[in-house]
């Protein structure tokens, strides 16, 4: 699993990377907005933990201007609770907030609470699993790999399911470079196809996608 620390204390972001790594994760730090949204698109985390206030900005001001980020989960960690910052945070869809300082094995303990539903066998349907850990659909006693791409969009719509994922945010999400919505159509079709059902991922026109 991915996890994108932002923490501008640095000994605070090196014992903190250091615990995350100890427990499994794979971690990569930010001490600063600008470095951190340069590169959060190839790294593609599955958590994000950030503190509010950084060298260059407000973090719950400025992931509103990357609308993507609205379909990875976050956990906000900072000394200053306010009201105001404690409902900011979980009106953007912060999956938690954890008062500094705190014990490093609370945070263990909250991030697996936050994927405890996140199975590696995932069910799709009555007839159809996705095994998380080898990329492979399964259907009735047939095992049909997906390709890199194809994966990382149905993790992106299982993880967001009942909510539709913008073309915009998927295609940002999906590809450092920037591509045509009849790419993202090309790749949706292909998974359709291997899914043996296109009704699962359904269109929302000119909005995007969705596995209800």
């Amino acid at each position: 699993m991915k996890i994108i620390l932002i923490e501008d204390e640095e000994s605070l972001n090196i014992a903190l990377s250091m615990f995350l790594k100890s427990e499994g994760y794979d971690v990569y730090s930010f001490s600063d907005l600008t470095t951190f949204f340069e590169k959060f698109k190839q790294i593609k985390p599955d958590l994000i933990i950030s503190d509010i206030s950084l060298p260059d900005g407000n973090f719950l001001e400025e992931i509103k201007k990357y609308p993507e980020l609205d379909y990875i989960k976050l956990m906000v960690i900072s000394g200053n609770t306010e009201i105001n910052n404690i409902k900011n945070a979980f009106n953007l869809g912060a999956e938690d907030f954890i008062k500094k300082p705190f014990d490093y094995e609370e945070l263990a303990i909250r991030i697996k609470k936050i994927f405890k539903n996140q199975n590696e066998i995932i069910e799709i349907n009555e007839t159809i699993k996705y095994d998380k850990t080898n990329k492979n659909l399964l259907i009735e006693d047939k095992i049909i790999p997906l390709t890199k791409k194809e994966s990382q969009l149905l993790e992106i719509l299982l993880r967001n399911k009942g909510k539709i994922v913008s073309n915009h945010a998927l295609m940002n999400l999906l590809w450092e470079d920037s591509v045509n919505l009849n790419t993202l159509n090309v790749l949706v079709k292909r998974l359709r196809k291997k899914l043996g059902n296109k009704n699962i991922i359904k269109t929302k026109r000119d909005l995007g996608y969705i596995i209800e």
